[in-house]
């Protein structure tokens, strides 16, 4: 009697409960590869005047602000430092710094860098979204965290 109000009431037979844990077993998830680790926040790219391929150094997935500066801008220095803190406490951004030197240089010619600050900002698929020269780098830190917060 016992047997037949198990199988009356659909209650679990063993041969039912050891096909439902092979099945489950079959389709178990496998663990997450590890992430890797996040790139630097702020990376000086190249000694001063010396070619960058920047959107190879660019890394996916986060919106990268290239700072195209010189030792002997004061004015390079203040926004830099502006950007820098602007950005600080937000992961999804990063600061990439490439020295034009003397501004008659290889890297200067190749990203028609002829005044000084000059900021690209590109989004997180390594698209050039602003190009900023002087005092529009104040905005910098804005767009970089707008462009952070795009779902896309």
């Amino acid at each position: 009697m016992r047997t037949a109000l198990c199988h009356a009431r659909g209650l679990v037979t063993p041969v039912r409960l050891l096909l439902a844990l092979t099945l489950c077993a079959c389709h178990a998830p496998t663990p997450a590869a590890p992430l890797p680790p996040p790139p630097e926040k702020t990376l000086q790219l190249n000694a001063p005047g010396e070619p960058v391929d920047v959107p190879a150094v660019l890394p996916a997935g986060y919106v990268s602000v290239v700072d195209f500066w010189s030792e002997t801008c004061e004015a390079c220095v203040i926004y830099g430092g502006m950007l820098a803190v602007g950005v600080a406490k937000d992961p999804r951004i990063v600061v990439r710094k490439i020295d034009v030197g003397d501004g008659f240089t290889p890297v200067a010619r190749t990203y028609q860098i002829s005044a000084l600050p000059h900021f690209l900002i590109y989004d997180k698929q390594k698209r050039l979204r602003y190009d900023l020269v002087g005092s529009d780098c104040e905005q910098a830190p804005q767009y970089a965290r707008q462009l952070a917060s795009e779902s896309r």
